[in-house]
């Protein structure tokens, strides 16, 4: 595919322009690459790896080079943002979850412990 490449583990794309390599994002799947690579083609008049829809060419028709460019890789850093914050929460999550079941048994333990003091006697 044009425009695409895997690196450091993850997806990237680039595009060529005006004897300029451009590094478009980083994302998480070929086809996620590869429909950055094919907006910025469009926008640059070149051939796209897969067709765009024409309500996507008309939504790209309204903006130049750099808003396009500034556009897109602030909805990349806006994922991974969101991603990151999606993360922290499950481990929060996660970390709750466990202190809850670590309280339990301890509890579960003491009662245990207090229910064989008992029998004792």
């Amino acid at each position: 595919m044009r425009g695409v490449y895997f690196k450091n583990m993850k997806w990237q794309a680039a595009i060529k322009v005006e004897k300029k390599q451009i590094h478009l994002g980083t994302v998480g799947s070929q086809e996620e690459a590869a429909h950055l690579y094919d907006r910025a083609a469009f926008m640059c008049g070149r051939e796209p790896n897969f067709e765009l829809s024409e309500e996507e060419k008309q939504e790209l028709s309204r903006f130049n080079w750099e808003q396009f460019l500034e556009l897109t890789r602030n909805a990349i850093t806006s994922k991974k943002h969101q991603k990151k914050l999606e993360a922290g929460l499950r481990k929060k999550q996660l970390n709750h979850a466990q202190a809850s079941q670590q309280a339990v048994k301890a509890q579960t333990s003491t009662v245990q412990a207090a229910d064989a003091g008992v029998s004792n006697f």
